[in-house]
């Protein structure tokens, strides 16, 4: 009913969902971070191999100004793996 606050039980039970819902959109977060740099990858890949910007789009149910946006944008540095000898 409007107008009547919450019991104090229904706000402590809520505070755990909220906890665990934040949590759960961070993992996506991170997940979803991690898709789209495959899929990135998988792009550059596709369109190495001679693939055309429209194929690739249809596979990947994309736009082709999608496909060419990712292609645009370079590939993020690998960092330097250190060999062990001084410079």
């Amino acid at each position: 009913m409007p107008g009547i606050p919450p019991s104090s039980r229904s706000l402590a039970e809520a505070a755990p969902d909220l906890e665990t819902a934040a949590a759960a959109v961070a993992a996506a977060q991170r997940a979803l971070e991690a898709a789209r740099r495959e899929l990135s990858a998988a792009i550059r890949e596709a369109r190495r191999g001679g693939e055309p910007v429209r194929a690739i789009a249809q596979r990947t149910g994309l736009h082709p100004t999608m496909i060419l946006n990712t292609l645009a944008v370079p590939p993020p540095a690998t960092p330097r793996r250190d060999t062990g000898r001084p410079r």
